[in-house]
């Protein structure tokens, strides 16, 4: 805790932009080797308003990846769209040699399958980490890639330096992209992993047993300061927009952020806490696949010119 009494700040953003920082730098040194760091994301537009949400996004993206040296390529879909045309695409940016990383930005239009579109993505192009076979390597402690939430918690959780070893983690959401791979990031790191939700009998009293506790459940408020264990590390990956007493629009997460403060050891605020490590998870991904394929290629350079005597 702070001197006064209060939770320190877990301050996503400033994390977020030692890891940009980090990130630049390796794009640096692939581009010095002749490598190309570049992202493939699929939007399916929509004459709903749902998606435009995402296609800001996709524009932010774009901004972000520029500033870092990342190629930024948007391939999207008109309105109208079918399920079988994403599909098809997907195929072939997965048997495109020249694309090492894909997404495809949500929400999706209604009636199409999230599930069969996300396991169409090649694993080792996925990065995001949708696919659940990357999700189910997870489990089974295999290199692979978490999904970016998931992994941008355990990166905030990190950055406390507190030991994971033996202590509970409460998490509380259950989805299949952001509760279950925390829970089973968090298992990889010998803690012992209590996974809810928001209908589990006696959930305040589960809550005040963490260490750690995890806030995914997607509901506004949801946790009060009387849920948390003094002093325990509490991250909030929640985002709900609401409206206020003053009619303004905002986002606020699943934990009362101000209460919660004055009982909690370390807290991350939502906005400006999970959010912005999530987008830096997902670029670092990028230019890991690149660093990958620019180090196949510098070996299989180097084999081919021992087979021709010049090696």
């Amino acid at each position: 805790m702070t001197s006064d009494g209060l939770a320190r700040i877990i301050d996503g953003k400033e994390l977020a932009r030692i890891e940009r920082e980090g990130i630049a730098a390796r794009v640096r040194s692939l581009r010095a080797v002749g490598g190309i760091a570049r992202l493939d994301a699929v939007l399916v537009a929509s004459e709903a308003s749902g998606t435009g949400g995402a296609r800001v996004y996709a524009e932010n993206q774009a901004k972000t990846c520029n500033a870092l040296g990342i190629e930024y390529r948007l391939h999207e879909l008109p309105p109208g769209t079918g399920e079988g045309d994403l599909l098809g695409l997907i195929d072939d940016l997965n048997a495109d040699e020249g694309v090492h990383a894909i997404m495809v930005h949500m929400p999706l239009p209604e009636g199409f399958d999230q599930h069969q579109v996300k396991s169409r993505i090649h694993p080792g192009k996925d990065v995001e980490g949708v696919n659940p076979s990357n999700i189910g390597n997870i489990v089974y402690g295999r290199s692979s890639f978490a999904p970016c939430t998931a992994l941008a918690t355990m990166k905030l959780i990190d950055s406390t330096g507190e030991s994971l070893r033996g202590k509970r983690a409460v998490v509380i959401g259950q989805s299949h992209t952001v509760g279950k791979p925390i829970a089973a990031l968090l298992m990889t790191r010998d803690a012992t992993v209590i996974s809810a939700n928001k209908w589990s009998l006696g959930l305040p009293d589960l809550a005040r047993t963490a260490d750690i506790l995890v806030a995914a459940a997607g509901k506004a408020g949801l946790v009060t300061p009387d849920w948390i264990h003094p002093g325990a590390i509490v991250i909030d990956v929640g985002v709900n927009r609401i409206t206020d007493e003053s009619g303004n629009r905002r986002v606020v997460g699943d934990v009362v952020f101000d209460q919660a403060r004055r009982v909690a050891g370390w807290i991350s605020p939502v906005p400006g806490g999970v959010g912005p490590m999530t987008v830096a998870v997902l670029l670092g991904n990028v230019v890991e696949v690149a660093e990958r394929w620019a180090q196949r290629e510098n070996e299989d350079s180097v084999l081919f010119d021992a087979r021709n005597g010049d090696g």
